[in-house]
């Protein structure tokens, strides 16, 4: 063969490869220019979902918009967002009354009345099992009562004094929403619940005790905020979880500017957020009750403490939100209150796919609805969420230092004032 002709075989060769790369590339091309046709204008069901979710995550964050005004038409984002804006115009009337039965509001006072009695004796009074299982009615399950039933040492007699710690969620124990039961502390009215999905790993406290639940605020409030390890430990709290939201351009704000109005024993921090209508205000009045509204300068005085965020989840046993509310799906935390009274605070980690992605506002508002919340609000959430137990973090943050962010302030439960050395 002469060179000629080797070199003709040759060309012919290389063309036959560039023709098959051309091939490859323009299938490549065509699968990608069909799947992104598909995601951004299908209108099946699954992809609409997911789709509008992936929006709203983007544009809820205040750094990551690019993410969704990169790559979708921003028709399509118009219309996602307009959906949002009609969900949170929905909210705007609603405002917490409080209008309970008769027989909630006989139950309550009891509560009440008895919380105070156990306050003004400054001892431990004794329950009959059974009267633990009406309060704590959250854990009577079999897994529990067999437990308790075989593990006598825990309560020596005394219901209120029980201890359990089970964070790693070895003893199999289980609440009646069939959850797992981290921690039961009857001493100090708490119960830690484990939460668990496909999408999702959370935690959510209850405590049986409102006057424990205090707002914490960062001592350098104005230049920067605080870990979440600080609040609780200057506070000698057993838990603790972030509150208001901070400004953060960015994704670098250092936790020192509260974004919205902040109360603290009847004394106002930050500013309302007038330039948010559809923030709500969520605090406690000193009668123990949360209470989801509009700011009122003149209430201020009324409550022990309070924030501003959004949105509204659960206002007088109505739940307001069913999906995602226009909030995609994030980490979050949120804050509850049963109807007797129990405070409810749940941390979903997010934002760490293999683990837990996050949650939307309706999946939240599911699980506190599940757990008999009568009243429910969003707190700040993303990378600020976590929650602090007794000297450690206890959930995931997706903060990248894995510490958390630098908080203006956080929500803790203070320990019960009776002799008790945990």
């Amino acid at each position: 063969m002469t060179e000629e002709e080797k070199s003709l075989k040759q060309r012919e060769k290389n063309k036959r490869v560039r023709n098959r790369i051309v091939l490859w590339l323009s299938g490549i091309i065509g699968v990608l220019v069909i799947g992104y046709c598909v995601a951004v204008f299908s209108q099946i069901p699954f992809i609409v979902k997911w789709r509008t979710l992936y929006i709203e995550t983007a544009m809820s964050t205040t750094s990551h918009q690019w993410l969704a005004t990169a790559f979708i038409p921003h028709s399509i984002i118009d219309e996602v967002m307009l959906q949002r804006e009609f969900d949170i115009q929905k909210q705007q009337s609603i405002d917490s009354g409080w209008e309970l039965s008769e027989e909630e509001q006989t139950k309550r006072d009891e509560l009440l009345k008895s919380q105070i009695e156990k306050q003004n004796n400054a001892k431990l009074i004794e329950q009959k099992i059974e009267d633990f299982y009406e309060l704590y009615w959250e854990l009577d399950s079999p897994s529990v009562r067999s437990y308790l039933q075989t593990h006598t040492h825990l309560r020596d007699g005394d219901t209120g004094n029980i201890l359990v710690e089970d964070l790693d969620e070895e003893l199999g124990l289980k609440t009646v929403n069939g959850d797992s039961v981290l921690v039961i502390d009857s001493a100090n009215h708490l119960i830690l619940i484990g939460l668990h999905t496909m999408e999702y790993h959370g935690k959510l406290a209850i405590v049986k005790d409102e006057s424990q639940v205090v707002m914490s605020k960062s001592d350098y409030l104005g230049s920067r905020g605080e870990i979440i390890d600080a609040f609780g430990e200057k506070e000698d709290a057993i838990l603790a979880i972030n509150a208001s939201g901070f400004r953060d351009v960015g994704g670098h704000g250092g936790g020192g500017q509260v974004r919205g109005s902040m109360i603290v024993d009847g004394v106002e921090y930050g500013n309302h957020a007038t330039a948010n209508a559809y923030w709500r205000f969520v605090g406690m009045k000193y009668d123990g009750r949360l209470y989801i509204t509009n700011y009122d300068p003149s209430q201020v005085k009324d409550y022990k403490w309070s924030v501003e965020f959004f949105p509204a989840l659960i206002i007088d046993g109505e739940q307001l939100v069913d999906d995602s509310g226009g909030w995609g799906i994030q980490p979050r935390t949120s804050i509850g209150q049963q109807s007797d009274g129990s405070v409810m605070m749940l941390v979903i980690d997010g934002r760490q796919p293999g683990y837990s992605i996050g949650a939307t506002v309706g999946e939240c508002a599911r699980v506190l609805k599940s757990y008999r919340a009568y009243q429910a609000a969003a707190f700040d959430g993303g990378s600020s969420s976590i929650m602090w137990y007794r000297g450690k973090q206890i959930t995931k943050s997706s903060s990248p230092s894995g510490f958390g962010r630098y908080l203006p302030n956080a929500l803790v439960v203070k320990r019960a004032q009776r002799n008790y050395s945990r």
